[in-house]
């Protein structure tokens, strides 16, 4: 499904060099590492944000590396979460569609499917300053997976959530997994 090959990365003075692996379709996949290892460069470099400096990426035997983001059927949370504050949660998940211009129609039931998925339809008015941490994580979660991704990105999920939050969240990934989603987590905890 996702094959890296002979990745090396070039990031300021750091570099990642000669990376290989591959995730098969529907696999969880931990990528673990120390903190400042290239983690997150990995998870960027294989959703588009940047580019190698040599090696190659493919879904599904198709070469990816050169692709635009939108093109490579991935689907990456951030480790910051990344949402915009001034939206409502709805429109944080809606985005990626509206960008895609899916009509009004479409949106509302894609986004009212994943938010009952996530258990988050409650939250769909509210804006992301107003959620706690767990609720987030879900947000992000939807707004990544409303795009249908291959690849399931998951950069540090669960390092901002205390204990509780962090056994749901695993739940919920775990259902994600045996639903047949194809995940790659990086993380630095070995626990």
């Amino acid at each position: 499904m996702l094959y890296v090959k002979d990745l090396t990365i070039q990031a300021d003075t750091f570099c990642v060099d000669a990376l290989s692996f591959a995730v098969n379709a529907g696999e969880y996949f931990f990528l673990l590492g120390e903190s400042g290892s290239g983690k997150s460069l990995i998870l960027e470099t294989i959703a588009g944000i940047r580019t190698p400096k040599i090696g190659s990426i493919f879904i599904n035997d198709e070469e990816i590396t050169h692709l635009a983001m939108d093109k490579r059927h991935v689907g990456m949370v951030f480790q910051s979460l990344a949402l915009f504050p001034h939206r409502s949660v709805y429109e944080n998940i809606a985005f990626p569609l509206k960008v895609r211009k899916v009509s009004r129609e479409a949106i509302d039931n894609e986004v009212n499917a994943i938010a009952e998925q996530l258990q988050i339809g409650k939250l769909l008015d509210r804006r992301p300053g107003t959620l706690s941490g767990g609720e987030h994580q879900r947000v992000a979660l939807a707004r990544t997976l409303i795009m249908k991704p291959k690849v399931l990105l998951l950069d540090e999920p669960l390092s901002s959530l205390d204990i509780l939050l962090k056994e749901e969240m695993l739940v919920l990934l775990k259902s994600l997994h045996s639903a047949g989603q194809t995940i790659l987590h990086v993380t630095h905890d070995y626990h």
